[in-house]
């Protein structure tokens, strides 16, 4: 046995029928007609001796973090990891240890790249070999929602995709070779304003 996280996901496609009485009446979705999931055991982890800030909890306690709404959003997870939980707790940020006031806000997770390339590549770039920040949206999650990120390239040292040496930038690093960050930012509801303060995040990043 080794230590590992047990998780599991679930989803039910829904659509909307309107009755005979003009009521609405959610049903599975027949297309589907099922309820999709599927879950399983983590690859084996190093444990669950890291920092508060850099864990996401310690001593049966989170640790949360401020989303905030300014551009860039706040960096969620530092450095590879081999198993990520991301959870929008639905209320604004007070301190790591406390939760605000309700928030109807949503968080948007995303992939941060530093980009690089040259005048004839293209790229994200307006000039040869200068750097440019991208991101990549990998989950939009309404108050109390959350995700899971089940990863194993750095346990099982996968650094290659494609046909380039090298290609596979594993979530969380920063090395030369790239830099795939988590970033988390509140965005406003659908119809509302924008956010004054950042929601509370709650995470659990293992290697």
């Amino acid at each position: 046995m080794a230590d590992r996280i047990k998780f599991r996901v679930s989803a039910m496609p829904i659509e909307t029928l309107t009755t005979e009485n003009n009521t609405d009446k959610d049903v599975i979705a027949s297309e589907v007609n099922r309820i999709l999931g599927g879950g399983g055991d983590s690859v084996s982890l190093d444990g669950y001796e890291d920092s508060a800030s850099g864990q996401g909890y310690a001593n049966a306690a989170p640790y949360y973090i401020d989303a905030v709404h300014t551009a860039g959003g706040t960096q969620c997870v530092s450095g590879v990891k081999d198993f990520v939980y991301i959870k929008n707790t639905g209320f604004f940020y007070d301190t790591s240890t406390t939760l605000g006031a309700v928030s109807t806000h949503a968080v948007l997770v995303v992939i941060r790249e530093e980009a690089y390339a040259t005048a004839t590549d293209g790229g994200f770039v307006s000039s040869a070999d200068a750097a440019e920040v991208h991101f990549y949206e990998i989950a939009y999650l309404k108050p109390g929602q959350a995700i899971v990120l089940p990863l194993g390239a750095s346990a099982n040292s996968i650094t290659q995709f494609g046909s380039n040496t090298n290609d596979l930038a594993q979530l969380g690093s920063t090395s030369g070779y790239g830099q795939a960050r988590i970033y988390v930012k509140t965005v406003a509801e659908p119809g509302g304003s924008a956010p004054s303060n950042g929601n509370a995040v709650e995470f659990l990043a293992v290697d």
